[in-house]
């Protein structure tokens, strides 16, 4: 390993975030079903809802972006960009509670 604690960074986040999936598709669900149809929501509203629909695509990308910085050996921008998605995770924790 190149930096340890850094892949060490990286490799939980994504377990985080591929775990916190499975929440990620319950809320969404959920918001589905109190969102009868697109023309009852306002801008605000259904930008939210796109936002949260983004949660996959951001932890993807995410990934892909911090092994590569991570492999071009720029490990603090590695570890901050790997952090990206837990903007989505932590409103969902208290949305759960």
């Amino acid at each position: 390993m190149k930096h340890a604690p850094t892949a060490i960074l990286l490799i939980l986040m994504q377990i985080l975030f591929g775990l916190s999936t499975l929440l990620w598709a319950i809320y969404v669900l959920m918001t589905l079903l109190m969102a009868d149809q697109f023309g009852d929501l306002n801008a605000i509203e259904t930008a939210s809802m796109i936002m949260i629909w983004l949660f996959p695509i951001a932890s993807i990308g995410t990934a892909i972006i911090s092994w590569i910085l991570y492999h071009k050996r720029a490990f603090r921008k590695a570890g901050w960009i790997s952090i990206i998605p837990a903007l989505w995770i932590v409103p969902l924790f208290g949305f759960f509670e």
